[in-house]
């Protein structure tokens, strides 16, 4: 059954400002991420997995394998899972062949994360369900950042400047 709430005309102005600030202000986040090159990007989805507690390997620039970063949960490596990362950020959408080409890589038992700020084709979605690929989009991507932030390393901050604003209840 539907619930109903009565609120005053103010109160609907106010949370609508609210709203629509949000909006703005996540509109502006991400426009700064679509204006990152794809090495910066990289350095910004290594910045979460450390934020989120993971230590990491990143790949140099270059031909990578398919396999951006590495994240692990202990310092070594040894603890189980272990995630392999790739990430991908341009105007098209990325391939079940990318997918494949992540779940092809070393370490064969890690887990796949992938990345991708433009999307998957249809088939990238079937190959992912399929495998238990993590798949993250921008609108996801943003909501973490903006969860994660204070808790990423220094460098990743300063690439992406962002401040918090505190507004009265």
């Amino acid at each position: 059954m539907a619930k109903w709430w009565m609120i005053r005309a103010g109160d609907y102005n106010e949370l609508m400002q609210i709203c629509i600030q949000e909006h703005v202000e996540i509109e502006m986040i991400k426009e700064k991420i679509t204006g990152l090159d794809p090495w910066e990007m990289q350095k910004l989805a290594e910045g979460l997995l450390i934020a989120m507690g993971y230590y990491t390997r990143e790949s140099t620039k270059g031909p990578d394998g398919g396999v951006n970063i590495l994240a692990y949960k202990d310092a070594l490596g040894f603890q189980q899972p272990i995630v392999k990362t790739q990430v991908k950020h341009r105007k098209r959408k990325t391939s079940s062949k990318e997918i494949q080409q992540l779940l092809g890589a070393h370490p064969m038992d890690a887990r796949c994360l992938f990345i991708s700020t433009s999307g998957y084709t249809a088939n990238a979605l079937h190959v992912a369900n399929q495998y238990s690929v993590r798949l993250i989009e921008m609108d996801e991507l943003l909501r973490m950042v903006v969860e994660w932030y204070e808790k990423m390393p220094f460098d990743v901050k300063e690439m992406l400047p962002l401040r918090r604003v505190y507004v009265p209840e």
